[in-house]
Formats: structure tokens, C-alpha cells, sequence
């Protein structure tokens, strides 16, 4: 075990090594939810397979629970990847820590934990950057402002992003810290906000909306362009080319690949 534990240690060491020393390419490598399609979304599992892969960024979405703790969960309800139900804003912390989030996803992950953000954090420090997803879906009075205390506490604000479906969300960030680097998703243009004006750097879009013509347009107005969720080779073959500044996809080690090719 003890030997086992070195190695894993040592391969850790190599990435961060990677990471930091080579020349980074005109398109970056963002894990979705980890490396979500080799081990069990938003887990300490995947976000360890995300930095062995060369990935420069996991994205992952944090959630309050009941008593204010932020940890990562994608659903509105614990069902579909925990060996629990319901709400995770209507359980305290100490209610859900020991949860199984691993085994839905295959056995061998048997035992993982939902990690809270600041484990996450001190897990990927020097190895890899985040993409924070705030997922404003119930219990969400406080989020925005509880994950920029623990980014300002933990020395993080050059390591991450801080993104979200919903505008008002990004724009309360960035009043609570200007700098920290923000995100909007979208999966389709919006109708009653001048993206083009907004402060926000980040462009997080469906790959549907990935045309030469919105990429070029938004590069003028110095926005960067993130691109999900692509698995498909001959789709990230298309991004690339296209110029896009970031791909979120499930496996990052094969468009590490491509890029290397």
C-alpha cells in the first residue's frame, strides 16, 4: 500500500512537472467535471486523472449545503451519483461527507467522497487550474460570496475562473473580487444582455454556437472562447482549428493527443 501510494505520488509529481514546464498550446485542455469519462464526476478520482491526463483546467460545479459548506455536486438531487437522495441545500455537511459517489460509476471507485472546494483546491495547487462552475439551484443566497472567501483564503485567485449559467451570479462576483477571472455559459445567444459589453472575459458556449464568425467577433472584443462538451475527435479537430482558446471535454487525455499531433 505504502508503495502504491508513492507511485501514485510520483506520478502526480511528473504531471505537475508537465504542466508547468511546457510550452502551452494555442488551444487549452479543461476536464469536464474532472475526467468525468474515465472516473466518477466532481471526485477527488477524477480530478487526480484530470492532471495525470495534462490538463490544464477541471471544470467542476460547487453547491451549498444547508449549513453553508461548498462542495461539488452537478444535480439538484444527490440520487443519480450518490448512494443518496434529495437536495444537497437541504443537508448539512455532516450528513453527506461520508456518501459513496464513486460506485455508481463503476466498482472500483467504491468509497469516493464528495469533495468540498477547499480539498479540491489544496489537490490540484501547482498541477492544475479550475474552472468553478457556481450551480445556483436552490440554496444559493451566499454562494457566489462563500466561494470567493475561500478562493481569496487559499491564494487562488490566479489559479481559477469562476463561471455560471446565470449573469446576475457572474456579475456578483466580479464586484465581490474584480480579480478574479469570470465565465458566462450559454448554450444560445441571449436575447436581453449585451454580452459584447459585458466585463466578463469568458465566453463559456455550447459547441453548436462555435461558428468562425462568433469566435472572430468575440476575439475582437478580447473575450476568450471555451467550448463544451466535446468527446468526439473530429470535433475538437474543427475547434482547433478554428482558433477556440479552451475545449471542455470528458476525456482529456485524448484531446491532448491531438493536439500533441
Amino acid at each position: 500500500m505504502f508503495k502504491k501510494g508513492i507511485s501514485a505520488f510520483l506520478v502526480l509529481l511528473f504531471a505537475a512537472f508537465i504542466f508547468q514546464c511546457s510550452n502551452q498550446p494555442a488551444t487549452l485542455i479543461t476536464a469536464h467535471r474532472g475526467a468525468s469519462g474515465t472516473a466518477p464526476e466532481n471526485t477527488i478520482a477524477s480530478i487526480d486523472e484530470a492532471i495525470f491526463s495534462g490538463a490544464h483546467f477541471s471544470e467542476i460545479d460547487v453547491q451549498e449545503t444547508a449549513d453553508g459548506r461548498i462542495i461539488l455536486l452537478h444535480d439538484d438531487d444527490l440520487r443519480r451519483t450518490t448512494n443518496d437522495s434529495g437536495a444537497i441545500w437541504e443537508k448539512n455537511f455532516d450528513q453527506v461527507k461520508n456518501l459513496d459517489a464513486g460506485s455508481w460509476f463503476s466498482e472500483e471507485f467504491t468509497g469516493e467522497s464528495l469533495p468540498l472546494l477547499e480539498a479540491v483546491i489544496d489537490q490540484v495547487r501547482g498541477k492544475m487550474k479550475l474552472n468553478i462552475e457556481l450551480k445556483v439551484n436552490g440554496h444559493d443566497e451566499k454562494l457566489a460570496e462563500r466561494v470567493v472567501r475561500i478562493i481569496e483564503q487559499n491564494n487562488f485567485v490566479n489559479q481559477c475562473i469562476v463561471t455560471s449559467f446565470d449573469f446576475d451570479t457572474v456579475r456578483e462576483t466580479e464586484v465581490l473580487n474584480p480579480k478574479i477571472k469570470t465565465g458566462f455559459i450559454f448554450s444560445r445567444l441571449p436575447e436581453n444582455i449585451d454580452i459584447f459589453a459585458a466585463e466578463t472575459k469568458i465566453f463559456s458556449i455550447h459547441k453548436s454556437l462555435a461558428t468562425a464568425e462568433f469566435i472572430t467577433k468575440a476575439h475582437q472584443k478580447n473575450k476568450e472562447i471555451h467550448v463544451w462538451t466535446v468527446n468526439d475527435s473530429t470535433e475538437m479537430e474543427r475547434l482547433i482549428s478554428l482558433g477556440v482558446d479552451n475545449i471542455i471535454t470528458n476525456y482529456p487525455a485524448r484531446l491532448r493527443r491531438i493536439l500533441e499531433n
